[in-house]
């Protein structure tokens, strides 16, 4: 007969493994903490002005004259195959302007209330680098292009809010529209200048003197924006590789008067190859500033995106630039994380996601609150792999050129789209679906679709817009420009009755 237990032996030995259990539980609990991944100690945002997604070799591009040559190599071998890659992004817009502001407010162009010129953004509506400044953390912002001028309110939240354009704007009461009748060859003569250009070289530099500005312990947010993509397409000698032996009469500045003729293929060829020739540019000047990250030993504790504010046409719809319509080539953008603590490498996304949820997705990696009013959501799940998808819900799109009578809004899902052309001036007013499964081109509008899916589609498009225009901001201008900021712009085709190279 084996040895008595008194009761008191028993329950001692029940709480001796009782406060075992509640140890190693505890352990646990403090292994998982301590795994936890990291926050982020940097946040670097950078935006590649008319960057159309499908012109990224990441996304599968190859140029029709040198398809061994990929425009994008730092973005490819350092962001996407180490990051994550999403496939199906749209900006709220086809312009530089509202775009970058629906990037830094996670807001849609109707509720940040910039569409037209001259709006700007209302004080009382937060941004992106607000919230990091009021955490403390070091914040710069690099602009290179002329719609991003403090006067729209960009530099709200920057401690240094950097102008690295080719012409900067001494003066900024150009953007002045009180007098519309006014002598406007100042402003033409500024946004002319703007687009000659060369800015990615001042970019990097002005990123590597703050950096040196900022302390290895110190977080922080830095927002660059790289303007040298957007036309004029004349990209420097050594990376103009994409069609050398071109002897025709187009180059990077009078493309607006190609013919998008079937004989005009050879013309339009080499226009395409100037742009990839700027963009494969671009890409040199952003492994500049991947670089000096990873000599400062940042690289890998910074949450880097890379996106876009807007597409570029090539003839797809009868044009060339953009500001023409909401088709994909102007729309589609590439967006692009990397973040090794919590995004995996090689990573890819499906699932249709906006430029408005921007704000709200770098907040939550840096564990920061979300922005008062912002509509978009935060990507961190897809990013991280922690879910395929979320809830369905439209991408939205406006553009609002009333210059040129043309007033267009959108609504993109998962493989479809439905865009609603209202001007007097343009052919083909109406809304349309199109079903970007079968059609990626958007080509062909379904005139008569099935009668289920045309009232669902439309219905929920009507439904998103009576929402927006509920909500939108009550004064969106106080109806003037500075007339040197509004110079630059019209330069560009962006005020006056001036049209997009192109829009013909």
């Amino acid at each position: 007969m084996g040895p008595l237990r008194s009761p008191r032996s028993k329950a001692t030995r029940g709480g001796v493994w009782t406060r075992l259990g509640v140890l190693i539980l505890g352990l646990g609990a403090l292994t998982a903490c301590s795994e936890a991944p990291p926050t982020p100690r940097g946040v670097l945002l950078i935006s590649i002005d008319s960057l159309r997604a499908d012109h990224v070799s990441a996304y599968g591009y190859k140029s029709k004259t040198r398809p061994e040559i990929p425009t994008t190599p730092t973005i490819d071998q350092l962001i996407a195959s180490r990051g994550v890659l999403f496939t199906d992004a749209s900006s709220s817009t086809s312009w530089t302007l509202p775009s970058h502001l629906a990037m830094l407010t996670g807001r849609p162009d109707e509720l940040h209330g910039v569409r037209a010129l001259p709006d700007r953004l209302p004080e009382d509506i937060p941004m992106l680098q607000e919230r990091f400044l009021q955490a403390g953390w070091r914040t710069a912002g690099f602009w290179s292009g002329p719609n991003l001028h403090p006067w729209f309110g960009f530099e709200r939240g920057f401690e240094r809010y950097i102008d690295c354009s080719a012409h900067p704007v001494e003066n900024p009461d150009v953007f002045d529209l009180a007098d519309p009748a006014g002598d406007q060859t100042e402003v033409v003569a500024l946004h002319s200048a703007s687009h000659e250009g060369i800015t990615g070289p001042r970019v990097v530099d002005e990123f590597d003197e703050w950096m040196d500005e900022v302390d290895e312990d110190e977080e922080f947010f830095g927002f660059v924006h790289l303007w040298d993509v957007h036309y004029d397409y004349e990209p420097p000698t050594e990376f103009n590789v994409f069609d050398p032996d071109y002897r025709g009469k187009v180059d990077g500045r009078n493309f607006g008067d190609i013919k998008l003729a079937a004989g005009a293929t050879a013309d339009l060829n080499h226009l395409i190859a100037l742009y990839d020739g700027e963009i494969r540019f671009t890409d040199h000047n952003i492994r500049r500033i991947l670089m000096r990250l990873e000599e400062a030993g940042r690289l890998d504790n910074t949450l880097i995106i890379i996106t876009s504010d807007h597409g570029e046409a090539f003839g797809e719809h009868g044009r060339l630039g953009h500001k023409h319509g909401l088709h994909t080539e102007e729309t589609h953008v590439p967006l692009l994380m990397r973040y090794p603590n919590q995004i995996p490498a090689g990573h890819v996304v499906r699932d249709p996601v906006s430029l408005v949820d921007l704000a709200p997705t770098v907040l939550e990696f840096a564990n920061l609150p979300g922005l008062t009013g912002q509509w978009g959501r935060s990507l961190m799940p897809l990013a991280t792999a922690a879910t395929d998808a979320l809830p369905e819900r439209p991408m939205p799109m406006e553009l609002t050129a009333p210059y040129i009578d043309r007033v267009h809004r959108g609504a993109r899902w998962a493989g479809e789209t439905v865009i609603d052309k209202q001007s007097k001036m343009e052919l083909g007013s109406g809304i349309f679906i199109y079903d970007r499964r079968r059609d990626p081109g958007e080509q062909r509008a379904i005139i008569e679709p099935n009668a289920n899916a045309k009232t669902k589609r439309f219905d929920q498009a009507r439904d998103l817009w009576n929402e927006l225009d509920a909500n939108a901001p009550a004064s969106r201008s106080d109806g003037q420009l500075p007339s040197q900021l509004e110079a630059d712009l019209s330069s560009a085709g962006y005020v006056t009755d001036t049209k997009p190279p192109g829009d013909k």
